[in-house]
């Protein structure tokens, strides 16, 4: 109803919009418009004696706008009675109407057929009209009957033709030539089984009081997937059509499925692949596939390999074979099941602990009373071994490994499979420089475990060179296979030792009150290194080094105190040479001593000190040599004479030196360094053991020309700077009066120790032990040392000739 509304409600606004839109539009010329009408339904009509039926048709407006028709009876029948003419209708364009009119006959009107004509005119156009033509049928009561009247019901068996047979009965006063029609919503196949039959229609003619029959079959369907359900089938209706006055009788009969029992396997997962021992399970739906709520039989059958069922075993829903256990979950046999209704069913299958094998076991399903019916399927399993795993490194000790020493190497083993299983280890790569003992060959692990283990033990090489590098490389397999599931790389790095020996010590005392310093040095550690050399003494005296070539320092120091040598080999010796001058201006006697102190270049933390000592004579036991008288006038006056005389030769004589003293120098020093560098490269000689006495033969030491390089003092900033890094800023200055306040202790505890050494000096005096008591060193020069060697005193010893730098 509420959609009729909005059609009508939709028709009123399109044609008052229409309207308006026509009336906003100029003024047209008007034409006339053609009329048309299509009369639907008036054909034939069919009255009999006494009787008044209503005739109903339908006019379609097929002209170009609105008009109104009008119609009326053109002709008349004797006998016959119209009413309800003449009639107009109002209809716009392509608009359909129903209309009607009464028609009724007399009761003594004769039978027959009359043709009357109704006429049709238009209000639009005055020259049209148009007229139709029916049929008027007057005729008797026709009187067809069925043997059966309602809805007749059968019972029928699935996937069966049943046949179907009615009787009607013509008790009109006339021979009736009768058509037969069946109209069912099902898809059921049927046919007739009559003599006169053409598609769906069938003729028979039956004489009055006579009696014929109705027979065709019907093709009844399988039930599937539960339809028709048990007592439900469709409907059949046979219409019977007399030929007198059209009319019309029925029959109606239901076709009932008879309960059908069955049951079906509609799908299975895949084949269960079980890991040793483990437990797998297969899904399977079942289904009762009957038209009526019915139970399912499940059961398992053993099966051999050719798939024939094992002799003595009997079906149940838990068999064990050959180590393998099958049972039966979630089958619920006691639940009934509604047609059509499925169920999941899982057959479980438990592996024996072997790490291969396969089994089948056979699924037996009917509904109850439909044995004959049973469905199988057959299932099968295999043990399936998944061997898997991965290693990785756990720990990592050797990037700093000292020649010699050992470190270990742990890694982590999983065993990602589904068994129990082994790993071997296998050293694949070692390096030249260390030795690999393998501590583990294999490991057993359980599914899902881990491991963590010490695998290597790995030792440097005692001649291994400092920061070698190499890996160790571990390869772990699934034992018995070449199946690699992990690479462990160990990185093995030797870590530099910082050795210096002090392997000669020579100090000598000249006449002079010098006492000069010759400290051999051998970098026994394993690798090239560099030294920074310090020079201390007790007393504020004249040193200083006597630098080589190679020495690194910075130019116009008058007497050097430090100096820097870089990348001495291993195994090569290096001389240190130094001087110090012995205090003359002392009024005690006393020792000087004297700290030489060398650092490596790669560890300055470590220090290498060598301390040398001296006594010294205080002024009032020094003897004064005698000076001998000379005429210094006489000695000047002939100077002058002989230079004069000789003053062009003598100029020409030192220019002459000077130049060849300069080409000798350049020469000697081109010289020098081309011999430091061979030296540098060159393998050490081999010794002989009787090469040692030579050290200590009596030979005058050789004068040593200082030919060492100078080097500009901003070069040597840059250079210290390049060692050193680049300047840190200045840190916060300390509160003066916290520097004034140490100062004034440091003072203090300074003269209390000067105190207490001249009232010591001074017993000494009184006494006359002054010869025979050195002075200790003091505090401050006194620093610890890895290597500290005492010096020995050898006067007149000639200096060490075996210094791999030494010119």
């Amino acid at each position: 109803m509420s959609m009729r509304r909005a059609l009508v409600m939709l028709l009123v606004f399109v044609h008052v919009t229409v309207a308006f839109s026509v009336a906003a539009e100029a003024p047209r010329e008007t034409t006339a418009r053609s009329s048309q009408l299509e009369v639907i339904g008036l054909e034939q009509v069919t009255v009999h004696r006494d009787e008044l039926v209503e005739v109903l048709f339908t006019l379609h407006n097929t002209g170009d706008g609105e008009d109104t028709f009008t119609f009326e009876l053109g002709t008349q029948a004797e006998g016959l009675t119209v009413t309800g003419l003449p009639l107009s209708k109002t209809m716009e364009s392509g608009y359909l109407r129903q209309v009607k009119f009464n028609l009724s006959a007399d009761i003594d009107a004769e039978y027959g057929v009359y043709n009357l004509s109704m006429d049709f005119t238009s209000a639009n156009d005055a020259t049209w009209n148009q007229t139709q033509v029916f049929q008027v049928r007057v005729t008797p009561y026709s009187n067809l009957n069925f043997g059966a009247t309602g809805v007749s019901s059968f019972i029928v068996s699935p996937n069966t033709r049943t046949s179907v047979a009615m009787n009607i009965t013509n008790n009109a006063t006339l021979t009736d030539d009768v058509t037969f029609n069946l109209y069912s919503t099902s898809g059921w196949e049927w046919g007739w089984t009559m003599n006169n039959s053409v598609g769906v229609n069938a003729y028979e003619t039956l004489q009055p009081d006579s009696v014929g029959y109705v027979i065709l079959w019907v093709e009844v369907p399988n039930v599937i997937d539960g339809a028709p359900l048990f007592n439900t089938g469709p409907r059949f209706q046979i219409t019977a059509v007399s030929s007198i006055d059209g009319g019309i009788s029925q029959w109606s009969f239901d076709m009932l499925m008879n309960e059908f029992n069955n049951a079906s396997i509609d799908s299975a997962g895949e084949d269960a692949v079980i890991e040793p021992g483990g437990v797998e399970r297969v899904s399977i739906d079942v289904r009762n596939t009957g038209n009526s709520p019915n139970y399912l039989n499940i059961t398992l059958e053993a099966i051999d390999e050719q798939g024939m069922p094992i002799d003595g075993v009997p079906n149940f829903d838990r068999i064990t074979q050959d180590g393998w256990t099958m049972a039966l979950f979630g089958g619920l046999e006691e639940n009934i099941l509604q047609p059509n209704e499925s169920r999941t069913i899982k057959i479980g299958f438990q592996a024996p602990l072997e790490y291969s094998g396969e089994i089948e076991i056979r699924l037996r399903v009917f509904a109850e009373g439909a044995l004959e019916a049973t469905r199988t399927y057959d299932v099968g399993a295999s043990i399936g071994w998944e061997r898997s795993g991965s290693a990785h490194l756990r720990t990592d000790e050797c990037r700093s490994l000292l020649p010699g020493d050992s470190c270990s190497a742990g890694i982590e083993v999983h065993n990602s499979g589904n068994a129990v299983d082994a790993f071997a280890y296998t050293v694949t790569q070692i390096p030249s420089f260390v030795s690999v003992e393998l501590l583990s060959a294999s490991t057993e692990l359980s599914p899902g475990e881990y491991v963590n283990l010490t695998l290597l033990s790995i030792t440097a090489n005692a001649s291994s060179l400092a920061f070698e590098l190499g890996e160790v490389i571990v390869e772990t397999h699934l034992m018995g296979t070449d199946t690699v599931v992990g690479i462990s790389r160990i990185p093995v790095k030797i870590a530099p030792v910082i050795q210096w020996n002090f392997t000669d010590v020579i100090e000598e005392f000249d006449s002079d009150g010098r006492l000069s310093i010759a400290l051999t040095l051998r970098n026994e550690g394993n690798t090239a290194d560099g030294l920074l050399v310090q020079l201390q003494s007790s007393h504020s005296t004249p040193m200083s080094f006597i630098p080589p070539n190679i020495a690194v320092y910075e130019e116009g120091i008058e007497n050097l105190r430090s100096f820097e040598v870089n990348n001495i080999p291993i195994g090569y010796n290096f001389t240190l040479r130094a001087w110090v001058e012995l205090p003359q201006d002392q009024l005690s006697n006393g020792t000087v001593w004297v700290n030489t102190t060398v650092r490596s270049q790669f560890e300055p933390s470590t220090l290498f000190v060598h301390t040398s000592n001296g006594n010294y004579t205080g002024t009032p036991w020094q003897e004064t040599p005698e000076e001998d008288s000379f005429d210094a006038l006489a000695l000047l006056s002939t100077g002058f004479d002989i230079l004069k005389a000789w003053s062009l030769m003598i100029g020409a004589v030192l220019f002459s030196g000077l130049v060849i003293y300069k080409s000798i120098v350049s020469r000697n020093q081109r010289l020098q360094e081309q011999r430091e560098l061979e030296a540098i490269h060159a393998p050490l000689p081999d010794q002989v053991v009787g090469d040692w006495m030579n050290k200590f033969s009596n030979s005058e030491p050789e004068a040593v020309v200082d030919t060492t390089p100078k080097i500009d003092s901003e070069q040597f900033k840059q250079a210290f700077k390049r060692r050193s890094g680049e300047y840190k800023e200045a840190s916060q200055p300390v509160d003066t009066r916290l520097t004034q306040a140490a100062t004034s202790v440091l003072e203090y505890h300074s003269s209390n120790e000067l105190r207490t050494s001249a009232d010591a000096l001074l017993s000494d005096i009184q006494t006359g032990n002054v010869a025979t008591q050195p002075q200790e060193i003091p505090q401050h020069l006194n620093q610890s040392a890895e290597k500290k060697t005492e010096p020995s005193s050898a006067p007149n010893v000639p200096l060490p000739k075996d210094d791999d730098f030494d010119i």
